[in-house]
């Protein structure tokens, strides 16, 4: 699948999480990805309408605690993921 504009930087945040802890919301993607936070919202979006990613309401920390809202890989960004690191 063809990643068009800053929809490549952004999906490059999520390189180095578990599939269990995933779910990260814009400002964290901006500082992984190294792009302006105001191109992360049209980005990800972009990410999420070609299936790569999903917006989740409530994120957890490790000691299960909210922690807001984000967007996590679905099966198929995460395959995507998986198939780069190889």
């Amino acid at each position: 699948m063809k990643l068009v504009g800053y929809e490549a930087k952004a999906f490059s945040a999520w390189q180095e999480t578990q599939s269990d802890f995933d779910i990260i919301g814009f400002a964290t993607i901006a500082r992984r990805a190294e792009i302006d936070q105001s191109k992360v919202r049209r980005a990800v979006r972009g990410l999420a309408r070609k299936g790569l990613a999903k917006f989740y309401r409530t994120s957890w920390t490790d000691d299960g605690e909210p922690n807001g809202a984000g967007y996590g890989l679905t099966a198929e960004g995460r395959a995507m993921i998986d198939a780069a690191k190889s």
